[in-house]
């Protein structure tokens, strides 16, 4: 799916929408419909990764590393998985929707949680946004501590965490992102026209973050769906694929594991299509696709 929707056709379907009381400028109207709609439709396929018991899974990479900066929250699902699993959690999501519903969730589980709200958007014209963060400051104590922030570009929040005591682990799972995302000036569609390059340019940031935040034994894990690692020579390309965004850090890029992953077909749920890599051949259009599992690699720092 690409994230650059079809900007006039995106324009005239908020145009056709918006009631006479809705004050908000079509590029911002444009970004809180997409952002709700992201949330509704992952809502239905993070509930078939929590049946399948992968959040578990997910943090179990993490099991003894326990002050955890997560990048990005979706329902909160991989969220609590983590707090439930004796972890302190920082949390970095660009959507408030995704927040206000992993809030909810963690505070019913009984954890404490603290939002910081620092977003200002700001419509340029009738398709085109960019988003305003505040400093960071008055951090409360919490179990869960919610930021709003781009993990793509983020000066401030990158400055902050570095400040910060170091992290024992850093979670870049299951990257997914709304339809308005391609809106944003901070995004280069020339260099991310669909989600995938989108994800990658997000972990290739992670990354460098990583290094600069982890303490030294420290790691990231970064979960994505991606073609079973069934052979030698696939682990050895994906292993490949994850030194290749090490290599300007740090980090060292240790092992890989996956699990089987069945795609939700409930009503609602986004369909994820296969994008293989760029010296991978298939036919796509028949049907013997790769199995597919969540992937997981797992970088330490020196």
């Amino acid at each position: 799916m690409s994230i650059n929707s079809k900007k006039r056709r995106d324009s005239k379907k908020a145009k056709a929408k918006r009631g006479s009381t809705t004050l908000l400028p079509p590029a911002l109207y444009q970004l809180n419909r997409f952002r709700k709609d992201y949330i509704k439709n992952w809502g239905v396929n993070s509930k078939g990764h929590l049946d399948q018991g992968h959040y578990t899974w997910m943090a179990d990479r993490l099991n003894g590393y326990p002050r955890t900066l997560e990048i990005g929250c979706g329902v909160g699902y991989s969220t609590l998985a983590l707090l439930k699993q004796g972890h302190t959690v920082v949390c970095v999501e660009e959507n408030p929707h995704c927040i206000a519903a992993t809030q909810r969730l963690v505070a019913e589980n009984g954890y404490s949680v603290a939002v910081i709200a620092r977003e200002k958007p700001e419509s340029l014209d009738e398709n085109a946004y960019r988003l305003i963060y505040n400093e960071i400051d008055n951090v409360p104590q919490a179990d869960c501590l919610l930021i709003e922030g781009d993990a793509l570009n983020d000066p401030k929040l990158e400055s902050w965490l570095e400040q910060q005591p170091k992290f024992d682990a850093v979670a870049c799972w299951l990257l997914g992102t709304h339809n308005a995302r391609g809106h944003n000036i901070a995004v280069n569609l020339a260099s991310m026209p669909t989600a995938r390059e989108h994800r990658i340019f997000v972990q290739n940031n992670v990354y460098e973050v990583a290094d600069r935040v982890l303490r030294s034994g420290g790691i990231l894990t970064v979960i994505d769906r991606a073609e079973t690692p069934a052979t030698e020579d696939k682990v050895t390309k994906l292993i490949d694929h994850h030194r290749e965004q090490a290599s300007v850090t740090s980090l060292v890029v240790k092992a890989v594991d996956h699990t089987p992953h069945i795609e939700s077909e409930a009503k609602g749920a986004m369909r994820m299509l296969f994008t293989p890599a760029e010296d991978t051949q298939f036919d796509l259009t028949s049907e013997n696709l790769p199995t597919m599992s969540l992937c997981s690699t797992t970088s330490v720092k020196p």
